[in-house]
């Protein structure tokens, strides 16, 4: 018996469309929504959950669930809209019809919204408060924060004069605080739509765009967790996209009794992590920062143990090479000086964790910021010592052509 009438609900919702959840498998209720319990000892290689393809909340589900709301004459302008843009509007109109009165047909995942978290529970980076996101000032999830922020607040204007052509008591009813936490749920749950193919996989194409998947987001994340997808279809299907497929996780490790069962995300930094889904991990060994040069289209993504810094350095040396093609140990002097010189500006734009008695940063946030300012710092300590050796072996390049360097003491 599941321990919430919104988990009981969307067991059964999910069954009678088509779904499975293992039986051994409880929906429990805890601070940041569902998660998914072990009743019994669930062996290794043991499908967990599967969920049709009609069930999905995807680009196809929502343009037509609106195009039926809002007039087949709106369709054209409503294929303008993004992905995300439809996706999200066809969850809030969920939430816009009085209580007293039915929703329409069309809009048919309400027992699996009412399993979601409620608005108080979410906790990215667009639910802090203003002193809770100036803690993160100095950070690249700052600027990413302001940067989503106003992407999704024109998003939703734009749809929202859209809909007020359609139906002014529908638009009023269709606030930003519903678009933030459709927004959120579709950026905390989705799925990369290259999941819904005969050779389903989580890697992004240029094509790709998040979707929801009811039930299968009930597993949370861990990370190096082992499990696959697998999608099945009917006898004799060939299409690429079949409604009446299903996909399903497979976890390839046993479960003891009493114990969650976990996804696995993939391989996530804390930034990510925090900006798109509310959370970190301590000491995350997928730690990042990126790093770009002045003027340079190039990117350089630097893991813990300086791993990447090798494009960085060599990009360094034939800028400030008088010729690229013959490049000495005073050059690998320069380089490494101006890029101790950048990694020291880095270090110093890092804010402060708060106080553990400050009121203004709630301790979950309080506890991300502290996870990502470790990966950060021990990313750009481990630069710091990469290029103090790139420093040294120039040192000792220019001795071995007889050459003391002399360095002014600072």
């Amino acid at each position: 018996m599941e321990p919430s009438s919104t988990a009981g609900e969307l067991r059964r919702w999910l069954t009678t469309c088509g779904g499975f959840i293992h039986p051994f498998v409880s929906l429990s209720q805890g601070e940041f929504g569902l998660s998914a319990i072990a009743q019994d000892t669930i062996d290794a290689d043991t499908t967990i959950v599967s969920c049709p393809f009609s069930l999905a909340i995807d680009l196809e589900c929502s343009l037509h669930a609106l195009t039926a709301l809002f007039g087949d004459a709106t369709l054209v302008d409503l294929q303008s809209w993004s992905e995300r843009q439809l996706i999200c509007t066809y969850i809030c109109l969920h939430w816009i019809f009085p209580d007293s009165s039915p929703i329409p047909d069309v809009l048919r995942h309400l027992p699996y919204l009412k399993s979601l978290p409620p608005a108080d529970a979410l906790l990215t980076p667009l639910q802090f408060t203003s002193s809770e996101l100036e803690a993160f000032r100095g950070t690249n999830i700052y600027g990413a924060t302001l940067d989503r922020q106003e992407s999704w607040s024109a998003e939703w204007n734009k749809c929202r004069t859209f809909i007020h052509a359609v139906n002014a008591d529908w638009a009023e009813r269709y606030t930003w605080d519903k678009y933030l936490i459709a927004s959120t749920y579709l950026s905390t749950r989705a799925f990369p739509s290259t999941l819904l193919s005969r050779s389903p996989t989580l890697q992004t194409t240029s094509s790709s765009y998040p979707f929801m998947l009811p039930g299968v987001d009930i597993l949370n994340h861990s990370r190096g967790q082992p499990v696959s997808w697998c999608t099945s279809y009917p006898e004799g299907s060939t299409q690429e996209r079949d409604d009446s497929a299903t996909i399903s996780i497979i976890s390839h490790t046993k479960t003891p009794h009493g114990e969650e069962v976990f996804n696995n995300y993939g391989l996530k930094a804390n930034d990510e992590l925090i900006l798109g889904y509310g959370f970190s991990l301590p000491q995350n060994p997928d730690d990042k920062i990126t790093l770009q040069l002045g003027g340079s289209s190039n990117k350089w993504v630097i893991g813990r143990l300086a791993s990447g810094a090798e494009g960085l350095w060599n990009e360094v040396r034939r800028l400030v090479a008088e010729t690229p093609e013959e490049i000495g140990y005073e050059d690998d002097l320069e380089a490494a000086q101006l890029l101790l010189e950048m990694v020291q500006k880095k270090c110093d734009l890092l804010p402060n964790l708060p106080d553990e008695n400050d009121a203004g940063v709630r301790p979950a946030v309080r506890l991300m910021l502290k996870h990502y300012l470790e990966g950060q710092r021990d990313i750009l300590t481990s630069l710091k010592l990469h290029f103090e050796k790139r420093q040294e072996a120039a040192v000792e390049a220019a001795m071995g052509e007889g050459i003391e360097l002399v360095f002014d003491d600072e």
